[in-house]
């Protein structure tokens, strides 16, 4: 029997994941409850966090980031709820498959102290009807960074009092369209947007000072005025 010499081959498998160094920290001045979670892995894993609040672990959530790191993970985690206790599991795959789990963190959201943020504040003006008759309107839209009510107060001139509100509208939305009515015509008007968010966080507009458009005159005082204009003569 004739032999044969083998080759001997090394390899070095991939040591096991682990999770170490978790830190939780509240994100300030967002719109809704947000929380940065960090932490860190001995080898290239994936980033896993899944939430829940304590008390309805039927609401769990994951946060995926598939992008394989070894060292400082990342994940963000927003539009939480606000003055609620969450469990979070911090979590990583390796390229094998093989998964590391960080102990059960538990966290308290603060409470939602912040008003929206009002933006992109336009105004558009409008006459309804002719002649004598003619009103003006405005249609006030703008924009807030969280759901929010709608309304504005406006008031005649350009001073630093708003006489009149318009109705509340309790419908919570990011976009806000609302059309004040039966003003005068040609008449300078101030105007500020109101919003509140779910928890009372009251939000105010800059003022804003606007003119509504002229009347345009009625079908018969257009043939005078222009009768006029061609034969010289003016209407009594």
């Amino acid at each position: 029997d004739e032999e044969y010499e083998g080759e001997i081959h090394s390899f070095t498998t991939l040591p096991r994941p682990k999770i170490s160094n978790i830190q939780i920290n509240q994100v300030k001045g967002t719109a809704q409850s947000t929380l940065l979670i960090t932490w860190d892995t001995n080898t290239g894993t994936s980033s896993i966090v899944t939430y829940y609040p304590l008390t309805n672990p039927a609401l769990a959530q994951d946060e995926v980031d598939i992008t394989y790191k070894t060292g400082r993970h990342q994940i963000v985690l927003v539009g939480l709820l606000p003055q609620t206790t969450y469990g979070l599991l911090v979590k990583g795959k390796d390229v094998v498959g093989n998964e590391a789990i960080g102990e059960l963190q538990q966290i308290s959201t603060s409470a939602d102290t912040r008003p929206p943020l009002i933006s992109d504040l336009r105004v558009e003006g409008e006459i309804i009807g002719s002649g004598e008759e003619a009103t003006a309107q405005l249609v006030v839209s703008y924009d807030t960074d969280e759901p929010a009510t709608s309304q504005i107060e406006f008031g005649e001139g350009s001073g630093a009092t708003y006489s009149q509100k318009t109705q509340e509208d309790s419908s919570p939305t990011n976009h806000h369209s609302i059309v004040i009515s039966e003003l005068l015509p040609a008449k300078v008007y101030h105007l500020r947007a109101i919003s509140r968010d779910e928890f009372g966080n009251e939000a105010q507009s800059i003022d804003k000072v606007v003119v509504t458009p002229n009347a345009t005159a009625n079908a018969l005082d257009l043939v005078i005025s222009n009768m006029s204009s061609i034969f010289g003569f003016l209407s009594q």
